[in-house]
């Protein structure tokens, strides 16, 4: 892992960004397209950048050490929580995203049938898994495949939580009809007399500046909450787009007046490509203690990812930093066993960057990011 922040020899910044096309695909949906000429912040989040071209990151930052149980489309690294991939493949690409190498390098590949099959049989013969993530790519690309993993997911009788992640509401919002809004909230059961035997199914839509919550997109995620289909807020902290208290809580209070649920904060990922979207993790610290003196309901559970899972910050949190090859990484015991992870995850080993301390808990190591803006020179 690199982090070298010069650019290439003798090259332009034209050329440095007709190189990053040439390796990552740029796709930007027709609605996408009208609001990135509307707002800096979006489009910095879509459009080609030369500082994508720096030697920086790893192309699976969240991906390494795990090896699906065999099960193209299947992951588990949480003993309570399955996650299906059914299409790799999205309406717009994020510039900063962690499946950058997959996605955005034209990697669009289906579950098939046998895949489902497996990944099912897998699901009901563990019934400590009670939640299932159903990600992408985004899985509303591909409707009726979203349609056919519910209906096998549905009726296992431990799963109690269906997670849907998305950002096609923000990219397509116009494929957000009524007939889809009706065909999720089929999959919501509520057991009166015995809650602890309800099914839950609610959806994770990835916002991250109140510019992109655009009348359509409202409109669009409303669809789902007049059916009581729960919506959670997902943001990802990004240098130069949403970097600061304002941003995040005006976010929060326009998720709040909406009906949406702020969820999770996450620090960006050190991805090929992305060097220039990463705070300090301390940055997104000082936001959530920033806000800490408001209404609760606004507070994002702030987190960073590794490849064993994730980690929960709060306000005030001691940072515990390391130097390893000239990086600085921060360093923390993980809440997660070392043989759990391996067990969960049928690897062999711990990821990069990972080892175990005296109680068999996982101990990280987590590359930073800096406030300071790249200078490409």
């Amino acid at each position: 892992m690199s982090s070298v922040s010069d650019r290439p020899t003798g090259k332009t910044e034209r050329e440095m960004v007709r190189e990053v096309i040439g390796k990552y695909r740029t796709k930007i949906s027709p609605s996408l397209t009208r609001l990135v000429k509307r707002s800096d912040a979006v489009a910095k989040q879509f459009m080609p950048s030369p500082f994508e071209s720096l030697n920086f990151g790893t192309d699976k930052p969240f991906e390494e050490g795990k090896n699906n149980q065999g099960i193209y489309g299947l992951e588990r690294v949480y003993e309570d929580r399955a996650v299906l991939t059914p299409y790799f493949e999205c309406s717009a690409y994020c510039r900063y995203c962690f499946k950058k190498s997959r996605t955005l390098a034209g990697e669009a590949k289906r579950m098939s049938d046998e895949n489902i099959d497996q990944a099912i049989r897998f699901i009901e013969s563990d019934d400590r898994i009670r939640t299932v993530l159903i990600t992408g790519g985004d899985p509303f690309v591909d409707a009726p495949l979203l349609e056919k993993v519910l209906d096998r997911v549905f009726p296992i009788p431990h799963i109690r939580n269906i997670r849907i992640g998305t950002r096609n509401i923000l990219f397509s919002p116009e494929t957000v009809t009524e007939e889809l809004a009706d065909m999720i909230a089929r999959y919501k059961r509520i057991d009166e007399g015995q809650p602890h035997l309800s099914k839950n199914i609610s959806i994770g839509l990835s916002i991250n500046h109140v510019d992109e919550l655009t009348p359509q997109v409202v409109q669009a995620y409303q669809r789902f909450i007049r059916r009581g289909v729960s919506v959670r807020g997902q943001v990802v902290l990004l240098k130069g787009v949403n970097d600061n208290a304002q941003a995040i809580r005006e976010l929060a209070e326009a998720f709040l007046s909406t009906g949406i649920v702020p969820y999770y904060l996450f620090h960006c990922m050190p991805v090929v490509g992305a060097k220039h979207f990463r705070t300090s993790v301390q940055k997104g610290i000082q936001i959530i203690q920033d806000l800490a003196a408001y209404s609760g309901t606004t507070a994002f559970q702030y987190v960073y990812v590794t490849p064993v899972g994730k980690h929960r910050i709060g306000p005030n949190h001691p940072l515990d930093y390391v130097e390893i090859d000239g990086e600085r990484f921060i360093r923390a015991t993980t809440p997660y066993k070392a043989a759990d992870y391996l067990k969960f995850s049928d690897s062999e080993k711990l990821p990069p960057l990972h080892d175990v301390d005296e109680n068999g808990y996982i101990v990280s190591h987590y590359l930073d990011g800096h406030d300071e803006e790249e200078v490409l020179r």
